[in-house]
């Protein structure tokens, strides 16, 4: 695939090490997990207590992502190399900010190096805001760990079975495939996601005298019940509620239980930068009741749409009016797209008010989903 100048097995690692760090658009982290988007670029080699990292990027909204770019021969190195990354996050996730600055200036051979001049340009919140974004997630030892290379076969899943009970982590974990081409003065890649995201839950370690030390399975906080298995999710749900809460302190609470308690309904939270109410509207029609955006303004106009489209209109019309009704707001038309439900200031409703009359949502959304099923 490349050239002559990049064949051999190091030069072909350094050379991917290099094209991410310079451009981190080739990585499809959008299908990866879009709550970790868009990457900026911090540095390379970042030494560690378990090694050198291979490339860090960070979020503007302080998110942390590892990478790791290998090149895969065989099962065994793969494993290895996951491992290896795994050990990475573990060690990163006992640092503080002030840790990880100073380990990107050793890197980057930069001693004026500051994280936030980095993300300033691309980030709506303050320097404090995002200083105490990113030490929450090392404190939670929240990340998103990348292996990127390529020949990356078929198979990969079996690969992680021994990454679900990895004490001590939360992170998401993806295998990014990149086929680079020459072609003429400049190069192709095509990016292939063998394994999407895979959440390394942080297990609970136990010691007991008479049966030596286990682990036991984790649940997700709120969610699974004594005897119940744990609800499978990507990494980009817990970065969406972080950003949530970055903007919207306590609001996370309360959504998080209303989301879940949809699923009943077989509403199915999506989420990516917002979260999308995805809904199932028939065999070939997926729609969607709206979605919730990091600032905790909801948008239904996906709502309205879908009812269009099943030639439910007034459905569509009848769900907005109520939603507004509950808050003492108001639907805006528009000529070219959905109409708007409005909060009682005229601006794009927030779903606060809305959480508080969540038993009068869920009914609203219950009547338009009966009605649409019903002719889908």
């Amino acid at each position: 695939m490349l050239g002559k100048d990049v064949e051999s097995g190091d030069r072909r690692e350094a050379f991917i090490q290099d094209l991410i760090h310079r451009h981190p658009e080739v990585i499809p982290i959008t299908e990866i997990e879009p709550a970790f988007s868009p990457l900026i670029s911090i540095c390379r080699e970042l030494p560690t207590s378990a090694g050198f990292l291979d490339n860090l990027w960070l979020t503007p909204s302080g998110g942390i992502v590892l990478g790791e770019a290998k090149l895969f021969r065989n099962p065994e190195a793969r494993r290895e190399v996951i491992a290896q990354a795994l050990d990475y996050a573990r060690a990163i996730g006992s640092w503080h900010y002030d840790d990880l600055e100073q380990a990107a200036r050793k890197a980057a051979r930069r001693p004026d190096l500051c994280l936030w001049d980095m993300v300033r340009d691309s980030s709506d919140l303050d320097e404090a805001s995002f200083v105490d974004a990113v030490e929450r997630r090392l404190r939670q030892s929240r990340f998103l760990v990348l292996i990127i290379g390529d020949g990356i076969q078929e198979g990969v899943e079996a690969l992680t079975n021994h990454l679900q009970l990895h004490a001590g982590l939360h992170v998401g974990l993806a295998l990014v495939d990149l086929s680079i081409w020459n072609i003429g003065e400049g190069l192709l890649v095509v990016p292939r996601i063998p394994l999407r995201t895979l959440l390394v839950e942080r297990g609970i370690v136990l010691f007991a005298p008479d049966a030596g030390v286990q682990i036991q399975a984790p649940t997700r906080m709120g969610t699974a019940e004594k005897g119940t298995s744990p609800k499978p999710y990507t990494a980009s749900e817990p970065e969406f509620y972080e950003q949530l809460d970055q903007r919207r302190p306590g609001l996370s609470a309360k959504l998080r239980p209303f989301l879940d308690g949809l699923v009943e309904l077989g509403v199915t939270p999506e989420f990516r930068r917002s979260v999308v109410l995805r809904w199932q509207a028939g065999p070939d029609i997926t729609g969607s009741l709206g979605y919730v955006d990091i600032d905790g303004r909801g948008w239904f106009g996906d709502a309205w749409n879908t009812a269009v489209r099943l030639g439910q209109r007034e459905a569509g019309d009848h769900y907005l009016q109520t939603l507004a009704g509950l808050i003492g707001g108001s639907v805006r038309r528009y000529d070219k797209s959905a109409p708007r439900v409005l909060g009682p200031d005229g601006k794009v409703v927030d779903v606060d008010p809305l959480l508080d009359r969540a038993p009068a949502w869920q009914k609203a959304m219950t009547q338009l989903v009966t009605t649409l099923t019903e002719v889908s």
